[in-house]
């Protein structure tokens, strides 16, 4: 009851955000995005500081594909060796389908980077929607998932997922604040981004219920 429980909320959060995924994409193509693209380049130019600059241009390496992919491989790797093949695959899916999907998106979309202002050089690929938010927001989720199950029983397993959110938040935000990413290239990016997590985990743990119910007798059919 209580594991049907769980799932139920899981796909209730999925379909929340396949839900938000599609009013974004559909406001973008409507054109009415400008609004909040707006708003959110006037706040982040009230705030700048010569702190947060530096804070940020560091930051937004860590959803970049120069930490992304190197990291995503060696975590595939010690799987693997481990013999933690399903979590392996769990990785692939997570970042590799995010990564072909975004890329094919920015294609698709073809949109041009901001140009009222950039604090770092400007990427060579298309805006919408981020990676940064759509590939790193769902990989390093994932691995915080991964993480408090193994510390389960450890005080601190509870404080890693909030902790990657806000992780997560603050690499997406810093896009913005350089002025390399329009707000609503943030906001599609993620709400994407939280929609495979959540589908790639329900999967992952029916699987993972069906193999144990499989090995234990006791929950076998006589």
């Amino acid at each position: 009851m209580r594991a049907r429980k769980k799932e139920t909320g899981l796909i209730a959060w999925a379909f929340l955000f396949a839900i938000f995924s599609a009013v974004m994409l559909i406001m973008y193509t409507r054109n009415a995005v400008s609004g909040m693209d707006e708003a959110a380049f006037a706040f982040v130019s009230a705030i700048r500081s010569d702190g947060f600059t530096s804070f940020f241009q560091f930051l937004t390496h860590f959803g970049g594909g120069m930490i992304l992919a190197p990291l995503g491989v060696v975590l595939v790797i010690a799987f693997y060796i481990k013999g933690h093949r399903e979590k392996a695959v769990l990785v692939i899916l997570t970042l590799g389908v995010c990564e072909i999907a975004n890329e094919a998106m920015k294609l698709i979309f073809a949109r041009t980077r901001p140009d009222v202002f950039h604090l770092i050089d400007l990427p060579t690929s298309f805006s919408f929607p981020s990676g940064h938010a759509m590939v790193g927001s769902a990989f390093y989720l994932m691995l915080a998932y991964l993480l408090s199950r193994w510390g389960r029983e450890k005080h601190w397993s509870r404080y890693v997922v909030p902790f990657t959110l806000l992780f997560i938040i603050l690499i997406a935000g810093s896009r913005v604040y350089l002025g390399v990413h329009f707000f609503s290239d943030i906001v599609t990016g993620f709400a994407l981004s939280m929609f495979w997590y959540f589908a790639v985990r329900i999967g992952f743990e029916r699987w993972e219920g069906r193999r144990e119910a499989f090995s234990d007798p006791l929950q076998q059919s006589p």
